[in-house]
């Protein structure tokens, strides 16, 4: 993942939200960050959270829009709760307009919080502002949003109309900003055009179609009163006037210099969205004004490069906090860490892992390394990640999951390589970030450097993970078989299955020939089990791969042995 947006610095910023008996919310506390990812599956509550962002700092709502209604409170199983609040806490508050404004509401560090408490009992609500929560104030309404604002742009949005508002407001933006010798310029420009339109109209009523296209309508009023005999309907194209014409502009498209038709629904999103930002951007007053920018869903009908292009345009280039809800493993793969807010459902309501935008989360995200670049940002949108030693592994879960019938996708669950053996950091962002998690990994023997000992290496990786003391060195030579003919395998196994840990008896390929020595060998070619294991063994994904597309009608046979446990872990412990 690219850190590209975490040296966003604004000043005043929204730095919590928290979120008592509102919506899927039981109680909430969630961090921001100067540019914020909010992601979750659906019906989480990703615009529900947005939602209490607006309610105190959408200008675009009236108060009747803030007014609660039933369905604003948290039903939980042991009932609905009677009140729903929203805090918002501001930090960093420099701004001399917003200090002006807000007064005694702002601490002595820049603090000041935003509080709306909606009732049930009767559908009311208040309002409160203050330096701390200890020195709230009841305020009559929402008098900083002039400001202190939010600008909104919502998932379920008609592209054509959108683009016909937003063209609207930027042209009469541009109109008011005006200078007054381009004023006096357009002026004169109207005239000619006017004079243009005239003419243009006396040409279009000569057209014979356009004056007969009336003739019959004429005829049954004649028929239908004798006072009609000398009223006369016709296309009065004289009724266009020059600001009709202006408004009723379309939008179009050079290419190459030539106008061409405006794109699909993915072009027109990014012409909205370019839209929205100018006018936006023109709005926003930066000496007296902080305006904080939500947006839901930006991707929608983008190819994945725009979607990844289209993050990286709003955020840099909108002056004030940027919070984007997606559904996009291609916009989430710009976000910094720490930058993201995941939303998961515990208990009776919904929270942010790690109480959202959390150092926790980047501190995990060091020990990734190099590998920063090579996990699947689609991780991050899952229920449950398997996590595997290499590429072979992945191939052979996938596979085995379609022939046991159990449908990943459906399941919203991943599949993971760790590119080698350091399950620790890839087992540290996953719980970060509260995404349940399962492993599979070799039953490593090695040498211990400089010294007459053996470790085992596979199970004290488990026993590590698992927070359980690892074993004692050998002092005898030993081999993944002994573990297995000992029973410290089992043994081990017993203590970390339950953990979601699995102990592969030697590693994949011996572990496969085990369960499904027949088919393997047959299908390879080879003479025994052994050069069966000492060809997969070689050229591990490329022979895996092979070997899969020929064997694949056998997996079934391996429901209920040891390789297919983890697929049931992972459906058991994937997030409900």
């Amino acid at each position: 993942m690219c850190n590209i947006f975490a040296e966003k610095e604004l000043e005043l910023e929204i730095s919590t939200l928290h979120l008592v008996g509102f919506r899927n919310f039981s109680d909430a506390l969630i961090n921001f960050s100067p540019s914020t990812l909010v992601i979750g599956s659906n019906d989480i509550g990703k615009s529900n959270m947005l939602h209490a962002l607006r309610i105190l700092l959408d200008k675009s709502l009236s108060e009747s829009d803030i007014e609660p209604s039933e369905l604003d409170f948290h039903i939980a199983p042991h009932g609905v709760s009677d009140v729903a609040e929203i805090t918002i806490k501001f930090s960093e508050i420099q701004e001399d307009a917003v200090l002006s404004i807000l007064k005694e509401n702002v601490s002595d560090d820049g603090e000041s919080y935003f509080k709306y408490v909606a009732k049930k009992s009767d559908l009311t609500y208040q309002l409160f502002v203050g330096p701390s929560l200890t020195e709230l104030q009841e305020v009559s309404g929402r008098f900083y949003l002039k400001y202190l604002n939010l600008k909104y742009i919502q998932s379920q949005r008609d592209l054509q109309h959108f683009i016909g508002r937003e063209k609207k407001h930027l042209l009469k933006m541009a109109q008011r900003l005006m200078s007054s010798d381009a004023a006096e310029e357009d002026e004169r420009l109207f005239a000619e055009i006017s004079e243009d339109l005239s003419n243009l109209n006396e040409k279009i009523a000569k057209l014979k179609y356009v004056s007969s296209a009336t003739k019959e309508v004429n005829e049954e009023l004649i028929k239908l009163a004798h006072h009609h005999a000398d009223y006369e309907v016709q296309l009065d194209t004289g009724a266009i006037e020059v600001n009709d014409f202006i408004d009723k502009l379309q939008l179009g498209a050079l290419s190459q210099g030539s106008q061409v038709m405006l794109g699909g629904d993915g072009r027109n999103n990014q012409i909205l969205l370019a839209l929205w930002k100018a006018k936006s951007a023109i709005e926003h007053d930066l000496e007296h004004e902080v305006v904080f920018y939500v947006i839901e869903e930006p991707e929608a009908h983008l190819h994945p490069h725009q979607q990844r292009k289209l993050s990286n345009y709003l955020i840099s280039e909108l002056p004030g906090q940027t919070i984007i809800s997606s559904h996009s493993p291609q916009i989430a793969v710009n976000f910094a860490p720490d930058s993201i807010i995941r939303l998961l459902t515990r208990n009776e309501g919904t929270v942010a892992a790690s109480l959202g935008c959390s150092s926790s989360i980047a501190d995990n995200w060091e020990g990734m390394s190099y590998r920063m670049s090579i996990i699947p940002a689609e991780s991050f949108f899952a229920s449950a990640v398997l996590l595997v030693e290499g590429p072979s592994e992945v191939l052979f879960y996938n596979e085995l999951a379609r022939q046991l019938e159990i449908d990943l996708d459906y399941e919203n669950c991943s599949i993971l390589a760790v590119d080698g053996i350091s399950f620790r950091v890839y087992v540290n962002i996953l719980n970060s970030l509260e995404i349940p998690w399962v492993l599979r990994t070799d039953n490593d023997i090695s040498k211990v450097p400089n010294r007459i000992q053996w470790q085992h290496s596979g199970i004290n990786r488990c026993l590590t993970i698992a927070d359980k003391d690892p074993i004692d060195h050998s002092e005898t030579e030993i081999h993944s078989a002994d573990v297995v003919q000992s029973g410290l395998w089992k043994t081990i196994s017993a203590k970390i299955n339950s953990e979601g840990i699995y102990l592969s008896k030697v590693d994949l390929e011996t572990d496969f020939l085990d369960e499904l020595e027949t088919p393997i060998v047959k299908a390879l070619k080879k003479n025994d089990r052994q050069s069966a294991i000492d060809y997969l063994q070689n050229k591990k994904a490329v022979r895996m791969s092979k070997l899969l597309s020929s064997v694949k009608n056998n997996l079934s046979a391996l429901r209920h042995g040891e390789l297919a446990k983890p697929l049931y872990k992972l459906i058991e412990v994937r997030e409900r």
